[in-house]
């Protein structure tokens, strides 16, 4: 064997390594990254459904609890807009 072809063996798989390391951690940031900000509809849609779990199980503190959780997030993220169809438990 000529020493040319060992060397490049011998640093192929440290490389191979590190490269697969690298686009191992890629999608990661990617992911975060590409995730949309919900609609207002988006975002009403899952705070009622979040909030019928709750009455339908009978927790009313729950309830109360994720009303005033959802209410305040909706308004902080879209700039003090309301979901109208949503009513007090």
């Amino acid at each position: 064997m000529r020493m040319k072809e060992v060397v490049p063996s011998i640093l192929m798989k440290p490389l191979s390594l590190a490269l697969l390391a690298a686009l191992a951690a890629l999608p990661i940031g990617l992911i975060g990254s590409a995730q949309a900000k919900p609609s207002l509809g988006e975002a009403c849609a899952r705070f009622s459904s979040k909030l019928n779990s709750a009455v339908a199980a009978g927790d009313t503190a729950k309830a109360k609890q994720i009303y005033q959780e959802g209410s305040k997030r909706v308004a902080a993220n879209f700039n003090g807009a309301t979901c109208p169809n949503i009513k007090a438990p």
